[in-house]
C-alpha cells in the first residue's frame, strides 16, 4: 500500500501541532511529527525527481485513430467497422 506524499504532510503537521500545544509532556509526538513532516517533503522531492517529464512534441505525436470514413459511393460518413453504408446499402469491404 502506497501512502500519498500530501497524507504524511498533513498527519505530520497534525501530530507536530496538536503535541507542541499539549505541552512538554507531548515533545516526543511532536519531534515525531517533524520527522513524519520530513518523510512528505522526501517523497514529494522523489516523485519531482524521478517523474516522467513528456515534451509538448511528444504529447502532440499521441493522436487519435480516426473511427469513421466515409462511403466511396454516396459519400456519407460511416463507421469504420460497418460492412455496408447506412444511407445507399453498398458494402463498403
Amino acid at each position: 500500500m502506497n501512502i500519498p506524499a500530501i497524507v504524511w504532510l498533513m498527519l505530520g503537521t497534525i501530530l507536530s501541532v496538536f503535541s507542541y500545544y499539549l505541552g512538554k509532556d507531548f515533545i516526543l509526538f511532536f519531534y515525531s511529527g517533524i520527522i513524519i513532516i520530513a518523510l512528505g517533503i522526501f517523497k514529494i522531492t522523489l516523485q519531482y525527481i524521478f517523474s516522467e517529464k513528456a515534451s509538448k512534441t511528444e504529447k502532440q505525436k499521441i493522436s487519435q485513430q480516426e473511427h469513421y470514413t466515409s462511403c466511396r459511393h454516396c459519400n456519407n460518413i460511416v463507421r469504420k467497422i460497418d460492412y455496408y453504408c447506412s444511407m445507399c446499402g453498398k458494402q463498403l469491404r
